[in-house]
This record gives C-alpha cells, structure tokens and sequence, in this order.
C-alpha cells in the first residue's frame, strides 16, 4: 500500500480500490434489505391465509347443528389467531419506510460553495466521499440488523401460531 503525499515506483493508489469496496458493500446491504422486505411479505401473507382459515373453520363449526366446540380447542385457537395476527404486524413492520440513507444535501453545498473545497486536490475529495459512503453502509448495516430480527420474530411468532392450530386440530379430533 502507498504511503505518503504520491506513488512510489508508478503505482496505483489504493483509494480508488478502497472506495469500490464501500460501494459494493453498499449494493449488497441494499439487496439484503429487499430480501428481507419480501420475506416479510410472505409471513404476511402465510399468517394472514392461516388467520382466514381458522375464521373459515370457525364460521363452518358454528353453522352445524348440535356442534359445540369443546374447551380444549378453544385456548390453542385463541392463541393461534392471536400469534398469527402478531406475526403478519411483525411481517408488516419489516416493510415500515426506513430511515433513508440518502446523504442530506445540506452537507454538499458547502462543498460547491468554498473555493477551498472546490480548488482542493482531488485526493481528499475522493477520501470525504468515501467516509460518507462508509457512513451509508454503517447506517444500511445496523437498519437490516434490526430489520431481521423483527423478521425472526415474526417467523417465531408464526411458527407459534401453527403449532397452536396443530394442538387445537389434535384436541379437536381426540375429543
């Protein structure tokens, strides 16, 4: 690696390097929350499916006549409703807008209003945009963190909720 105010010897310069790293990463913790934006969307849709077929299942066993759903059923389909619905809000709450990580204009119009900026080499200019584009990625990074722990959440809470309505089908049929 290059030391020092130029290159030695012709050679290249890391920062250019350096800076295309950032910028990939970068496009990688763009995809990755997209990824987990459209999982969300599918415990959304499973739980909510799940959640019209108890209803369904419901409405069908109050039509019949004599039928009375006994006790035991009735907790684990509370409680399957009650995940499934907590599951589709934590599957909606992956697709909550994001901070953006836009960088605020505000700070570049110095950079185009001083002389001193504008005149400076380049070097350092390459330099600043690579520690803000770090920043982008640091911020992207700890968002997608957050943003896959409420999508873990919401896989629990739907597993939960499956295995209530498993418990509540096992009751219903050894009653």
């Amino acid at each position: 690696m290059t030391t020092g105010s130029g290159p030695v010897g012709g050679e290249k310069k890391s920062g250019p390097v350096i800076a295309s790293l950032i910028d990939k990463e970068i496009d990688n913790a763009r995809a990755n929350a997209s990824s987990l934006q459209v999982r969300g969307l599918a415990v959304i849709s499973s739980s909510g499916t799940l959640v019209t077929l108890l209803f369904g299942l419901s409405a069908l066993s109050t039509k019949a006549q004599n039928f009375v759903l006994p006790d035991a059923v009735k907790l684990p389909l509370y409680l399957a409703a009650a995940f499934l619905v907590l599951a589709a809000a934590a599957g909606i709450f992956t697709n909550a807008p994001r901070r953006s990580d836009a960088i605020a204009l505000k700070n570049l119009t110095p950079l185009i209003a001083e002389d001193v900026y504008w005149n400076a080499p380049s070097i350092y200019a390459e330099r600043e945009v690579a520690k803000t584009r770090l920043t982008v990625l640091q911020n992207s990074r700890a968002i997608n963190i957050s943003t896959a722990r409420t999508l873990l959440v919401a896989i629990l809470l739907e597993i939960a909720g499956v295995a209530c309505v498993t418990w509540a089908v096992t009751s219903l049929v050894s009653a």
